[in-house]
């Protein structure tokens, strides 16, 4: 029998077929029946079979396993050894080199070579061995996995008499030649399943080429080729270079938040697959850009990995997280730190600055505010700031202060308890603003008199704030002579 040397990722069927022509034999079913071999276990380099076989023919056991197919996953086919470099291919196609033929049709097979691994992968063009394009034929069987290539030799021939067609194998075809050759250079995409990275490969071609928003139909096989020669120039150099291509292309989408509508057509290419666990590497650099790149609050699963944007440095979305009012820190700002920001959304601040603010101006009230929760106006208010009665927490102009809810509850305990309820269940009293209203004197200035009078005021702790302090009707007059006497005599009467 005669026994050549297998080619470099020459498949077993190639191989063994080989072997039984040279050996006057008619295929190769009728070789493993000699030898006693499992012809589907030897086909998937099952590793009796595979020693067993070079065991008889005196090669490597190694450059056997290379060739070896393995189908049992029903969606993809297993190249070799390595459980990573499982692809998707065609069934209903079978392509090979023309070069690689050699005396094919004189029945010559010591140096040809009838299939190659790399040549089943539909994102390989070129042979990687002689530089020529890939020629096509249709088996009358369609399958993933051919195991006996005796019906198609007429067919070869006849197809390799065609005009050979020279090509240059691309970044992505180089690569997938090193990954079955079992070329391993400790890089990041080594370890990434092979038609992931060459799906991945092309996607980012496209965004590349076409853009993320442009219109991603009617691609054909020499452009998804060109596609991929670009991705794979990015991804052979590892996450740093597909986070500086992402920032190139994609950028920070259209507010800075918008990641979905920023990966345009991409999105969805690994959306849909992220719970693949082959593609989890490459989700995990997508997520990990997005995270360093766009805005959001709190965590959120970005292709199904949870993920924390960037912290937001827009004055509104630092307000809106410590709970304090948009309006008095802009004022905060501007006059102890001298620093004027805008209420829009694109204004950003020292994030640390407004955290140290935060605890101060938690819960502030402005002036409107205070009214609401003293249930009188403002112009009431800013009565009480006249008077001295109601003091600011803080007091930016003369028309913008600021009001902790203690400060307010305090200016009622002080001002507002001073009398006691009047005897008798039945007490006639009147609302104290009502009473400065009907009088025309300054609530304030009926506060202050209630200090002087004594016993005048009685407060309803049931109601809100002002609304809930009324005069006495014994003291009401005594209370509004005494208000307006000491108005007329700091001239305000």
């Amino acid at each position: 029998m005669i026994f050549p040397a297998p080619h470099a990722r020459e498949t077993i069927a190639s191989y063994g077929y080989r072997i039984a022509r040279l050996s006057g034999l008619s295929s190769l079913a009728a070789l493993v029946h000699l030898f006693d071999l499992d012809l589907r276990a030897l086909l998937m380099g099952d590793r009796h079979s595979v020693e067993n076989l070079a065991r008889y023919t005196g090669c490597d056991p190694q450059a056997l396993v290379r060739g070896a197919l393995d189908a049992s996953n029903p969606r993809r086919l297993q190249l070799g050894a390595d459980p990573s470099n499982k692809v998707q291919c065609a069934p209903d196609r079978y392509r090979f080199c023309p070069a690689c033929l050699g005396g094919l049709a004189d029945g010559d097979l010591r140096s040809a070579c009838l299939g190659r691994t790399d040549w089943l992968i539909d994102a390989n063009h070129v042979c990687a061995e002689h530089g020529l394009r890939l020629m096509t034929v249709l088996p009358r069987k369609a399958a993933r996995m051919q195991q006996d290539l005796s019906p198609l030799i007429p067919k070869l021939v006849a197809a390799r008499a065609a005009p050979w067609q020279p090509g240059r194998p691309t970044a992505l075809e180089h690569y997938i030649t090193e990954r079955l050759d079992g070329v391993h250079s400790r890089r990041w995409i080594d370890d990434v399943q092979l038609d992931v990275a060459i799906h991945t490969a092309e996607v980012f071609g496209a965004m590349a080429m076409r853009g993320p928003q442009g219109d991603w139909k009617g691609i054909s096989a020499d452009e998804r080729r060109e596609h991929g020669d670009l991705g794979a120039e990015v991804l052979i150099e590892g996450p740093a270079a597909i986070k500086d291509f992402l920032r190139t292309h994609i950028g920070h989408g259209r507010r800075g938040n918008d990641y979905h509508n920023a990966f345009g057509r991409a999105f969805n290419e690994f959306y849909f697959r992220k719970d693949q666990p082959a593609y989890r590497p490459i989700c995990a650099v997508l997520a990990a850009y997005v995270g360093e790149t766009f805005r959001f609050t709190g965590q959120e699963k970005v292709f199904g990995i949870r993920t924390r944007g960037v912290e937001p440095k827009t004055l509104r979305s630092l307000c809106n997280r410590h709970g304090i009012g948009l309006k008095i820190t802009v004022q905060v700002l501007k006059a102890q730190y001298g620093l004027r920001v805008g209420i829009g959304a694109s204004s950003e601040v020292d994030p640390d600055l407004i955290a140290d603010l935060a605890p101060k101006l938690k819960d502030l009230l402005n002036a409107q505010d205070a009214a609401r929760h003293l249930g009188v106006s403002v112009d009431v208010v800013r009565g009480l700031i006249g008077d001295g009665l109601l003091v600011p927490d803080y007091r930016f102009n003369d028309r913008m202060v600021g009001f902790s809810a203690a400060t307010l509850e305090s200016f009622l305990d002080d001002w507002c308890s001073a009398g006691k309820s009047p005897s008798g269940g039945q007490a006639i009293r009147t609302p104290i603003q009502t009473v400065a209203r009907a009088n025309r004197v300054k609530v304030s200035r009926l506060l202050i008199a209630a200090r002087a009078v004594g016993g005048a005021l009685y407060r309803d702790r049931r109601k809100r704030g002002l609304t809930g302090v009324t005069v006495s009707h014994s003291c009401m007059a005594a209370l509004v002579e005494q208000a307006k006497t000491d108005a007329s005599k700091v001239g305000l009467g």
